[in-house]
């Protein structure tokens, strides 16, 4: 996919760093990488603004410029796949502030804090690095009493309203559309929802089913809007045994692809390339990544040939890619 790139003007208008100022960064601390057009402006890839964005970040806090850049390009030196990361120390910070507001029932500094993050990192950066780990822990937590069954709702739907409310505009047209599905059983989307997110970021259009969908039912849906993959996500082992069988032998006739935790070490009869790795933007990317299939400028003969290709009667289920809360 063809990366946007920004003048210098609209990168000023999309980080708030003035035009001398970002011209002052790049050449005193080789901050930024800008090509040049034919005319010989500058112009900056998505990853200069996230530099940019940061840079300014660290400067509000009083921090030395120089002390600023060397931050970020470390950041920049050990990012993953093009997605720099929110350094460890945000991140603990990050997981803290969570933690401290949502189990006291307090939404406000939750907000707040996450809009702050918003307008440095991209939405599925935040989600691999603070949300979803955060999540993690909360499931954890719970599982161990160290929190109630109140905190746990409350913070698990505070934060499925903010994933949603991210996720706006993924049903919109894109080049490839995916549809994303939890496994028969499978409560658990918040994960799902994430993984949809990081896809919309990368041009798809999202169609949605979340929880506890039967096999039958996303096969049909997959059909009905003529979509390139079928991704199927689930968390807890016992809903995945039950319908294994069933999607092992979908996968040989439709684009269908399994994540979640309960995928770890595998789907019994799927080939090992269909289980999609459990970082979420590297989830995206491989699915990106993979030949397009069916011809979405082609709906009709897509829809004939996903449905001359569908399982036998009989099969039901679903899965789900999800966090360990609900």
């Amino acid at each position: 996919m063809s990366e946007v790139l920004f003048s210098i003007g609209e990168a000023s208008r999309r980080t708030g760093v003035s035009v001398d100022v970002i011209r002052a960064w790049e050449r005193r601390y080789g901050l930024l990488e800008p090509t040049r057009s034919a005319a010989n402006f500058r112009l900056y890839s998505p990853q200069d603004i996230g530099r940019l964005r940061l840079m300014r970040l660290y400067t509000e806090q009083n921090m030395p410029r120089w002390r600023a850049a060397e931050l970020v390009q470390r950041v920049v030196s050990t990012a993953f796949d093009q997605n720099p990361g929110v350094p460890a120390s945000d991140v603990e910070h990050a997981l803290g502030a969570l933690r401290t507001a949502l189990e006291r029932f307090d939404a406000g500094p939750a907000d707040r804090l996450l809009q702050g993050l918003a307008a440095v990192f991209p939405p599925g950066v935040i989600l691999r690095d603070v949300v979803l780990p955060y999540l993690r822990e909360l499931g954890d937590r719970w599982a161990c009493g160290q929190t109630s069954v109140a905190q746990e709702h409350f913070a698990s739907c505070f934060l499925e309203s903010w994933m949603l409310n991210t996720a706006r505009g993924w049903t919109r047209a894109g080049k490839r559309r995916v549809v994303l599905a939890c496994v028969s059983g499978e409560q658990h989307i918040l994960g799902l929802i994430a993984f949809g997110i990081a896809l919309r970021d990368l041009g798809w259009s999202i169609t949605f089913l979340g929880r506890d969908t039967p096999l039958a039912s996303a096969r049909h849906v997959t059909v009905a809007v003529s979509a390139h993959a079928l991704v199927l996500a689930a968390t807890l082992p016992d809903p995945l045994a039950a319908v294994a069988g069933d999607v092992a032998e979908l996968a040989g006739q439709l684009p269908v692809l399994m994540g979640g935790p309960a995928t770890a070490h595998g789907v019994a009869g799927m080939p090992a390339a269909r289980v999609l790795p459990e970082d979420l933007l590297a989830a995206a990317q491989l699915l990106t990544a993979q030949p397009v299939a069916p011809d979405a400028d082609d709906s009709e003969g897509a829809q004939a040939a996903l449905a001359s290709r569908g399982p036998r009667a009989g099969g039901s289920g679903t899965a789900s890619m999800s966090s360990g809360a609900a």
